[in-house]
């Protein structure tokens, strides 16, 4: 099946290396990424008839649904290409739900498919974000352009024509040719700067001189900050994801569930990361925890109050997992220490986790190149993109 129209357009927008939206596969005319539209084309055509158009259109719908398709497309691709035959949305007993697979290897089990996904008053920020951004790229000015940073997004959209007023009444009132003869001068000499707060908006802009021959004027914005810094939580949405998922099916299951976790996070998710959240956090390592009063912090299987959700008792996380890291990932295999579960003992395509350190660590075990239809070269290199 084909699910790229374009093969040959040549996309002259910005672009990022990593960024794996179908809709920038589809309109990218670069040969870079002609492998990588066939590999996908090739997973999906692996994928059963009467399961396939689901697949899709989840990976067509848009960046809402392409990262969770890929996710469950992956896991069925890893699964079949390692030889065990797979169920897709089989019957549980006692429910109507169907979990994503059912494996049949060595020792059955269901896997369960979930993304950690982002609040959703953060995807409404950003998306305020950027469509104020596309109205600021509409404006042209001439002799300078402005460095942009944001510190706080309000939770309504930004009255953008009286932004785009008192940012040209400022540049009116600017000295350009002063300003260009600063940027000349030895020295960092300070800009002028605007900060605009309004409706709970806080942004600032400094001005940079430009060439004013530049045809059509320079960009209003030609430098975008990385806004406020802030700290890094990625044991929440984790949390949030095992939690969704740990009972849907009930917990008298025929066979185990294992939970395979994305979290391609903005900030990596480590391993002390997961390691917090599946066994929770005490001053020894997991492995040698024997009251669970020792514990800092509640896990998925062990609590203060003692052991949990033995039905569920493996956990798979891959961080920074994408179609273009394929060759460099291995997703982790993470397994309660609780006497009385049934565990997975191993699953081929996983790295297990050594959980008797401190530090628990991977062992070290390669990607499953061979079940995912690569090698150890692809997407090797930087995209040759066509300017």
């Amino acid at each position: 099946m084909t699910m790229f129209a374009n093969r040959t357009r040549v996309d002259r927008s910005p672009k990022r290396a990593n960024e794996t939206s179908f809709g920038f596969l589809d309109r990218t005319g670069s040969t870079f990424f002609d492998p990588v539209r066939d590999l996908l084309e090739t997973w999906v055509g692996r994928v059963p008839a009467e399961h396939r158009s689901g697949i899709v259109g989840n990976l067509t719908g848009g960046d809402d649904t392409f990262e969770s398709a890929l996710w469950e497309l992956y896991l069925y691709v890893v699964e079949t290409g390692s030889g065990h035959q797979v169920e897709i949305h089989p019957d549980v007993p006692g429910t109507s739900k169907h979990p994503d697979f059912l494996v049949h290897g060595p020792a059955p089990y269901y896997l369960e498919a979930v993304a950690v996904g982002r609040p959703p008053r953060h995807v409404a920020a950003d998306r305020r974000l950027r469509e104020l951004e596309m109205i600021l790229d509409q404006v042209r000015v001439d002799g300078v352009t402005l460095s942009f940073e944001h510190h706080q997004v309000g939770t309504r959209p930004v009255r953008a024509t009286r932004l785009r007023d008192q940012l040209l009444r400022w540049i009116g009132s600017l000295d350009l040719v002063g300003l260009a003869a600063q940027a000349e001068a030895v020295g960092r000499t300070p800009r002028p700067t605007l900060r605009f707060e309004d409706d709970g908006w806080l942004l600032s802009f400094e001005a940079l001189p430009t060439k004013s021959s530049v045809s059509g004027g320079s960009p209003l914005i030609g430098i975008r900050g990385s806004g406020r810094a802030k700290g890094v939580d990625n044991k929440t949405g984790l949390r949030r994801a095992l939690d969704s998922k740990a009972n849907k099916y009930g917990t008298k299951l025929p066979f185990p569930l294992v939970t395979a976790v994305l979290s391609n996070t903005e900030f990596p998710t480590r391993d002390y990361d997961v390691s917090a959240v599946v066994h929770g956090v005490s001053a020894l390592p997991p492995a040698s925890v024997v009251d669970p009063a020792e514990l800092h912090t509640d896990g998925h299987w062990r609590t203060k109050n003692g052991w949990r959700r033995s039905h569920n008792p493996n956990v798979i996380v891959a961080a920074d997992l994408n179609l273009y890291t394929l060759a460099t990932r291995t997703p982790t295999l993470w397994a309660t220490l609780d006497p009385a579960a049934t565990v997975v003992g191993d699953i081929s395509w996983a790295d297990p986790v050594n959980v008797g350190i401190q530090d628990p660590q991977p062992t070290g075990r390669a990607p499953a190149l061979d079940a995912l239809g690569i090698d150890a070269t692809w997407c090797f290199g930087p995209p040759d993109f066509d300017d």
